[in-house]
């Protein structure tokens, strides 16, 4: 079984009871949504009608570690398997080393 600190909750499409990678079945809960490994995060989201589901974006100043990046659409990301939201100023906070990843993508740091 997977291990249980390693699991991303992703929405399953309408109807899906289950997620399944290689052997292993999850099952989506009642609100619709499913925990399963990471490694299966790329796969169940391009093929399987799976979809992240946006993280609430972190309260305050920019945590240590973290970036403030937009690509002007005021839209979401993804880096790593998890979902970041925009906050009310459609700015993203995300990891800093996936600043070299998303500037690839259109993103580009925001001053601070």
């Amino acid at each position: 079984m997977a291990d249980k600190l390693k699991l991303v909750r992703l929405k399953a499409p309408e109807g899906a009871d289950e997620a399944n990678y290689g052997e292993e079945r999850f099952r989506v809960d009642n609100d619709g949504t499913v925990l399963v490994p990471q490694a299966a995060v790329a796969d169940l989201v391009a093929v399987g009608g799976f979809s992240l589901i946006p993280e609430a974006p972190p309260e305050g100043p920019t945590p240590e570690g973290m970036i403030k990046v937009s690509n002007g659409s005021g839209g979401g990301c993804s880096f790593g398997g998890v979902a970041y939201a925009p906050d009310a100023d459609g700015n993203i906070t995300v990891p800093a080393h996936a600043v070299a990843v998303l500037t690839a993508h259109g993103f580009s740091p925001v001053a601070a």
